[in-house]
């Protein structure tokens, strides 16, 4: 339940470590939006609680030669070094994917081509509290519940299905409507 960055701030770190990425690029390289999303953290890997969202974008650099995306790849490989990220993640040369994690603020970065020449950088949050603190809804669901007994249930009462009927009016019942007596 530990505070966070806001949404917004996240966000614009996003946006800024796309452009510092891209930075290594050519002058040449241009960007244009692909996605931005914000998803909530249904399966956090901290085991946190609901409410928080991870904020991406990712987009299509153009103006790049395909044939250089190996040169591509590897300047920003040597940004993401500069600027504590990690890799962990290379698929080349089998794919273009290489995925890096920053060792401070553990916001994600992916870079990837294909063999249709379209060239991706993006990034992705931590799971972030949309204002930065634990909303209201998220810390009432911390509280441990406290077992409360439950009242006794009550005996059901019983009410007869007929009215009792004497030894001797039995003979005298007429079982074929239920048991009144004559």
């Amino acid at each position: 339940m530990k505070p966070t960055i806001t949404e917004h701030e996240a966000k614009d770190r996003v946006e800024r470590y796309i452009e510092g990425a891209l930075s290594a690029l050519p002058g040449s390289a241009e960007r244009k939006p692909f996605t931005q999303h914000r998803s909530e953290c249904t399966d956090p890997t901290d085991n946190g609680p609901q409410g928080r969202f991870e904020i991406s974008a990712t987009y299509e650099v153009t103006g790049l030669e395909p044939a250089r995306f190996e040169e591509y790849f590897d300047a920003i490989v040597q940004w993401w070094s500069a600027h504590d990220f990690g890799v962990l993640t290379d698929s080349r040369p089998k794919d273009h994917y290489v995925f890096a994690r920053n060792n401070a603020d553990a916001f994600d970065m992916s870079v990837q081509a294909n063999d249709l020449g379209k060239f991706y950088v993006g990034a992705t949050s931590p799971c972030v509290w949309p204002n930065g603190t634990p909303e209201p809804q998220a810390l009432e669901g911390t509280q441990p519940e406290e077992p409360v007994a439950a009242p006794p249930e009550p005996e059901p009462v019983r009410k007869p299905r007929r009215a009792p009927v004497d030894d001797e009016d039995f003979a005298q019942t007429n079982w074929t409507d239920g048991g009144t007596s004559f």
